[in-house]
């Protein structure tokens, strides 16, 4: 088994950003250990789904997307000891829709 750090972009989630409702996106790197590159993403996915709790009365719409910008093997000592934070901000018009 070996670590890997996975950088994620996520786009379309319901949120509040800056005391606004709305649609948000977030960056947020994750540690994992596992035995290749495509398990790490697994796992990493199965991570997110329990730290991103849809807000009650929340009907899914299809839309929020999230995305494996890099995942790299890295060495143990490299792991920190907690899991960064997520970075969030609202999504805009301006950002590409992916489902397009």
């Amino acid at each position: 088994m070996a670590w890997f750090r996975c950088f994620i972009r996520g786009e379309n989630f319901p949120g509040q950003a800056v005391g606004e409702s709305g649609l948000v996106g977030f960056f947020v790197t994750r540690h994992v250990e596992a035995a290749d590159a495509e398990a790490a993403e697994t796992a990493v996915l199965e991570e997110l789904r329990t730290e991103l709790t849809p807000p009650p009365g929340y009907v899914p719409t299809g839309r929020a997307r999230v995305f494996f910008e890099e995942i790299t093997e890295v060495e143990a000592e490299q792991v920190p000891a907690i899991q960064p934070g997520f970075a969030w901000h609202l999504m805009n018009d301006a950002d590409p829709d992916p489902t397009a």
